[in-house]
């Protein structure tokens, strides 16, 4: 999970952002095109995000409260609603996932350190049945994580950057959407390289990035591939 911008972030980011990215689309292995739209408040916060299949609407019930609606692109259908508390820096710390009953089906915690970096990301249905993540940020990147299934360790991931290319992008190293402010700061610079191994020290992923940049240092296009494979995902983003 890894690429949106701001006026409040340019302040908190490095990377100086001063566009927000609109439309995104993914094409994997020349499969079918996976396109998302985004709209932004008045205050730079992402208000829409339109995608092939679901819609997300965003409201901004306090300061320390968001309640994103999840429907179906389709027909409109309410599949899902996520409530999130907000810290004081507006970050996310807790989304509770629930069906069109009002009944919880998943829960994700968010843990910042002092400079605004997530380096804990918790995920499960019900306490003690799902995944932590623990995540190590060095000179404002996260360069390695330690993922762990009931707390029982399963993998371990290893990130190498472009550090000629400062980060001006929608996400970092975690995140549930493409928002420059909701999940705290983004990763200083564009991911060039990540790698998982297992237990054992076996690789079990492996995923090289390469960039195309405007003139202002925004990728306007990402090309993904997965080394173990040979196959690819493109990117193209769209800034306004």
């Amino acid at each position: 999970v890894l690429l949106a911008s701001c006026k409040k972030d340019n302040v908190e980011n490095p990377a100086n952002m001063e566009k927000n990215l609109i439309k995104s689309t993914y094409v994997w292995d020349g499969g079918t095109p996976e396109i998302n739209e985004f709209t932004y408040d008045a205050q730079g916060r992402i208000s829409v995000q339109k995608g092939s299949t679901r819609t997300y609407t965003f409201n901004y019930v306090s300061a320390t409260s968001l309640i994103v609606t999840e429907r179906k692109t389709s027909d409109n259908s309410l599949h899902q609603t996520q409530e999130c508390t907000l810290n004081d820096k507006g970050y996310i710390t807790k989304m509770v996932f629930k069906n069109p009953a009002g009944v919880i089906t998943y829960n994700y915690n968010y843990v910042y350190n002092a400079d605004g970096y997530i380096t804990r990301l918790e995920g499960f249905s019900t306490p003690g049945n799902g995944y932590e993540v623990d995540y190590t940020i060095v000179n404002g990147n996260a360069v390695s994580s330690i993922n762990y299934n009931n707390g029982v360790l399963n993998y371990t991931g290893e990130y190498t950057y472009d550090n000629s290319k400062l980060n001006k992008t929608a996400s970092g190293h975690s995140g549930y959407w493409q928002s420059p402010l909701l999940f705290g700061k983004r990763t200083k610079n564009l991911l060039s390289e990540y790698k998982s191994k297992g237990p054992a020290g076996a690789t079990t992923w492996h995923t090289q990035y390469a960039y195309e940049m405007d003139a202002a240092g925004y990728p306007v296009k990402l090309t993904t591939t997965n080394v173990l494979n040979g196959k690819q995902g493109v990117d193209t983003y769209i800034y306004k």
